[in-house]
C-alpha cells in the first residue's frame, strides 16, 4: 500500500517520492548487522520529513520517531488517552478565549539546542500560513494568535471558546526548530531537527532511512535499540521474503491473500487489526455528471461490496454500507441512508438525473500499484456498467493519478485513505478529510451541504455539552452519507507480521510500525 494518506495511496495520497540522499552522520552500516540494531520494512514511501505538510503514510511513520508534539494520543484502540509530551499539564484557562500552557525546560533538539516556546509558536504559525498549504490548517483556524511570553510559556488566543483545546493541540504533527528551518531548507527535507527519541543518520527519499537513538532525549518513550533501519519495500512478496529470511524483523501491510499462510509460519506472528483505513471511490463533484448528488448516490448503490470483500480482501475488510468512518472510531455512527448493492435503484437515480436513455460515460482512475485496489477494478467496472454507466477504466500508480485529480481531470478515483494517522476521533477526522484541502482541491465538494458541514463543525468546537456534540456529529455524518462526495467501499484490516522473538511488539490499527518498548 503506498500511501499518502488519501489514496493511492492516498490522499494520503501516495505520492511516490523522488530519490535524494542526505546524511548527518558517518555511522552508516548494513541493516541488521549489530544486535543493537533493528531492521524493518514499510510498504509506504516518504519524500520529505516536514511534519507540517506530511500526507504520506511513510512520512508520518518516520516523523513519529523524529519529532515530539505538545500532547500525544494513544496509538492503540480506543485511542482515548491524551498525554502531555512537550507540554507540562493541560492548557490553563485565563479567559474563555485565552489559554496558557507551559513546556518542559529540558527538551533537547537533535542539533544540541534547547526547544523553546518560540519554536512552538513558529510551528503553529507555519501550519496556519496559507503559503504552507498544510492539510492541518483548518484544524487550527480557531487559534487567532499564539505568543511566547517566555522560553517555556505559550499563550494562545482563540476566536471562540472551546472545550477541546488539548485534543486540537495534540494534532500538531511535530514541533520544528525555528533556527534549523531558517538556517537550511534541508531541515524540512531529509535533515530534520526534532526532539524525538530517534534522530536521522541517513536517508534516501522513498527508499530507506537509518535512525539512531538520541541519547539526549528526555521524554517518556522507551527505545531499546541503538539503531533502526527502515526500508521502503513496495512489493509485498519482497517484504514477506525479507521477513522469512531475517532481513527484516517486522513488516507492515501484509496482503490479505498471504495472511492465513503466514499465520502458520514458524517464528512469525501476524495480526489483522480492525482499522480506520477506507477504500473509496472519490467523486469529482465539480463537473458533470458527479456534480449531481443523484449520480453519486447511484455509484454508491452500484457497487457489490460483498463480492469485493471476498475477492480482493479475502474477508479481511468490512463493507462500508452505512458509515463514512469505521465503527472503531470514537464518535462514528451508522447513517440513516444505507447503500446496499441495488443496481436497479442506481438506474432509477440516473434516470431522475436525466440519464435514463443512455449510458453515462465516466473516467475511472484505478490505483493498480496497490494490490487490493487493482484487483477490484474489474468487479467495479462490471458493477458500474450494470447500473447504467459507461466506465473508462484508467489504470496507473497513485502518484500518476494525483496530478489528474488536482487538475479536476477525472470522474471517479478508486483509492484509499486512513484519517486515523492524523486524528483519533470522528470530529477531527471529518475536519481532515471532508473539510479543507481535500474537499476543495481533490473532490471539489463546494455545495450548500458542504457549507452546512463546516457550520456544524464550528458549532461542535463551541459546544460544552457532550450530548449536543454527539448530536451535531451525527447530523454531519448523515449529510456526508447522503451527499457521498466520497463513496466509502470498505474498512480494511491492517495486517502486520513480525519475528516472534521480538518482545513487546504490538500491531498498530493503522499504517506504520510501533517500535516503542520493543526488544529482543
Amino acid at each position: 500500500m503506498t500511501g499518502l494518506t488519501m489514496g493511492a495511496a492516498a490522499v494520503g495520497l501516495p505520492i511516490a517520492a523522488c530519490t535524494s540522499e542526505s546524511a548527518s552522520s558517518s555511522q552508516d552500516q548494513d541493516a541488521g548487522e549489530s544486535p543493537d540494531s533493528l531492521a524493518v520494512a514499510m510498504a509506504n514511501p516518504f519524500s520529505d520529513l516536514d511534519p507540517t505538510t506530511a500526507i504520506q503514510f511513510g512520512t508520518i511513520t518516520v516523523n513519529d520517531y523524529v519529532y515530539e508534539s505538545l500532547y500525544s494520543i494513544d496509538k492503540f484502540t480506543p485511542r482515548s488517552e491524551i498525554s502531555p509530551e512537550i507540554a507540562v499539564g493541560l492548557p490553563e484557562e485565563i479567559t474563555p478565549t485565552t489559554y496558557r500552557l507551559t513546556i518542559r525546560d529540558d527538551v533537547r533538539m537533535h542539533d544540541g539546542s534547547t526547544l523553546a516556546a518560540s519554536d512552538v509558536v513558529y510551528t503553529i504559525n507555519r501550519i496556519k500560513d496559507p503559503e504552507t498549504a498544510s492539510p492541518f490548517a483548518q484544524t487550527f483556524e480557531i487559534i487567532a494568535a499564539v505568543r511566547a511570553p517566555s522560553a517555556t510559556e505559550i499563550e494562545i488566543e482563540l476566536t471562540a471558546p472551546t472545550t477541546r483545546l488539548a485534543e486540537r493541540l495534540a494534532l500538531i504533527p511535530g514541533i520544528l526548530s525555528e533556527a534549523a528551518v531558517t538556517a537550511s531548507a534541508d531541515a524540512l527535507v531529509l535533515e530534520p531537527v526534532g526532539s524525538g527519541p530517534l534522530r536521522v543518520v541517513s536517508a534516501v527519499s522513498g527508499e530507506r532511512i537509518s535512525l539512531e537513538r538520541f541519547t539526549e532525549y528526555t521524554g517518556a518513550r522507551e527505545f531499546h535499540y541503538e539503531r533502526v533501519d527502515i526500508s521502503v519495500v513496495a512489493d509485498a512478496n519482497a517484504r514477506i521474503s525479507g521477513l522469512r529470511t531475517g532481513q527484516f524483523r517486522a513488516i507492515e501491510d501484509v496482503p490479505a491473500s498471504a495472511y492465513e499462510e503466514l499465520s502458520t509460519a514458524n517464528g512469525i506472528r501476524t495480526e489483522a487489526a480492525p482499522s480506520a483505513l477506507i477504500t473509496y471511490l472519490m467523486c469529482n463533484c465539480g463537473k458533470p455528471p458527479f456534480d449531481d448528488v443523484r449520480v453519486r448516490q447511484a455509484v454508491a448503490y452500484a457497487i457489490d461490496r460483498d463480492s469485493v470483500t471476498q475477492s480482493s480482501f479475502f474477508g479481511q475488510a468490512e463493507p462500508a454500507w452505512a458509515q463514512s468512518l469505521s465503527a472503531e472510531i470514537s464518535g462514528a455512527v451508522e447513517a440513516e441512508t444505507v447503500y446496499r448493492h441495488d443496481p436497479e435503484r442506481a438506474r432509477e437515480l440516473l434516470a431522475e438525473a436525466g440519464y435514463g436513455d443512455q449510458s453515462v460515460p465516466i473516467d475511472v482512475l484505478v490505483t493498480t500499484n496497490v494490490e487490493f485496489l487493482g484487483s477490484q477494478g474489474p468487479i467495479i467496472e462490471e458493477n458500474l456498467r450494470s447500473a447504467g454507466f459507461e466506465p473508462n477504466m484508467i489504470p496507473g500508480e497513485g502518484v500518476a493519478h494525483v496530478s489528474r485529480v488536482t487538475e479536476g481531470n477525472y470522474g471517479l478515483w478508486l483509492g484509499l485513505t486512513d484519517p486515523s494517522v492524523y486524528a483519533a476521533d470522528a470530529e477531527f477526522m471529518i475536519r481532515f478529510l471532508w473539510v479543507g484541502t481535500f474537499q476543495t482541491g481533490f473532490f471539489y465538494w463546494l455545495t450548500p451541504e458542504a457549507t452546512r458541514v463546516q457550520e456544524l463543525l464550528r458549532s461542535v468546537s463551541l459546544s460544552t455539552n457532550d450530548a449536543e456534540r454527539e448530536r451535531i456529529l451525527e447530523e454531519v455524518q448523515n449529510i456526508i452519507q447522503d451527499e457521498v462526495p466520497i463513496v466509502p467501499l470498505h474498512f480494511k484490516k491492517q495486517i502486520t507480521a513480525w519475528d516472534d522473538s521480538l518482545d513487546g511488539f504490538k500491531a498498530l490499527p493503522a499504517a506504520g510500525l510501533a517500535l516503542d518498548d520493543v526488544q529482543g
